[in-house]
């Protein structure tokens, strides 16, 4: 088979056209406890939800990836989703609701820019459409997404004042971060000059560079390392799609 060809999204959009995935979704759900994913009626009527949402908009429903909601940052399954949308499986991912995607809405401005910057539809049972073929489309959309940039510009804010406040007294603060130093520079340069984050991951990756976990960069991981680096490098939306590359 031929290696798709031209830019990441046109690429990724090739991948997901040779393994069948139009008119297909993956459902993302969240639950409060370890067994209401196992056997719990909440975890059956949100599947039954989406299902019927997903036939209604003429989709089909291939799977449906279960969260346990914890006070963990991390989430296993939403993370695994997104890998099984860029590898083909489906064009889109479906939800009972916008915010069951985000740990916060700062973490959903991130989420709608990921969707958008991959071409991958969004849809969810209570609010419809959120992103169609790249573009948002929900006329909420754009208000909640706003008062998540307000939220992260208050929280870098404090955090900013913090480690002012902290170095002022002579105290030395936690665990360095992660993915920090020069090549989070490169990152940022890379991204100012309107390379998506996946784009950038896969260049590191095949460069041979690790995260400081030791594991493969993930568009996330770029998003966060862009971030500690010059957070008006992640505009809302991202930038426009450069062809050629």
């Amino acid at each position: 088979m031929a290696r798709p060809r031209g830019t990441t999204r046109q690429r990724e959009q090739q991948v997901r056209k040779l393994n069948g995935a139009a008119g297909k979704l993956i459902g993302y759900i969240r639950v409060s406890t370890s067994g209401q994913a196992e056997n719990g009626h909440s975890l059956d009527g949100q599947r039954d939800r989406l299902q019927a949402t997903a036939e209604r908009e003429g989709f089909t429903l291939v799977d449906v990836v279960c969260d346990v909601a914890s006070g963990s940052k991390q989430r296993d399954g939403l993370d695994n989703l997104q890998d099984r949308i860029l590898a083909g499986e489906a064009q889109g991912i479906i939800t009972p609701k916008i915010d069951r995607l985000g740990r916060s809405q700062v973490h959903l401005l991130h989420f709608v820019a990921w969707c958008t910057e991959h071409t991958v539809d969004l849809l969810t049972a209570d609010e419809g459409w959120q992103v169609r073929d790249g573009k948002q489309v929900d006329k909420m959309l754009p208000f909640r997404l706003a008062m998540a940039q307000v939220e992260l510009e208050r929280i870098r804010e404090r955090t900013r004042d913090g480690l002012a406040a902290a170095k002022a007294k002579g105290i030395k603060l936690g665990q360095p971060a992660l993915n920090v130093g020069p090549l989070a520079d490169r990152a940022t340069e890379l991204r100012r000059q309107g390379m998506t984050w996946q784009a950038i991951a896969d260049l590191f990756n095949a460069e041979g560079h690790r995260t400081a976990r030791g594991a493969e960069f993930r568009s996330t991981t770029i998003a966060r390392m862009i971030d500690r680096v010059d957070p008006s490098a992640n505009p809302p939306g991202g930038y426009a799609q450069r062809s050629g590359g």
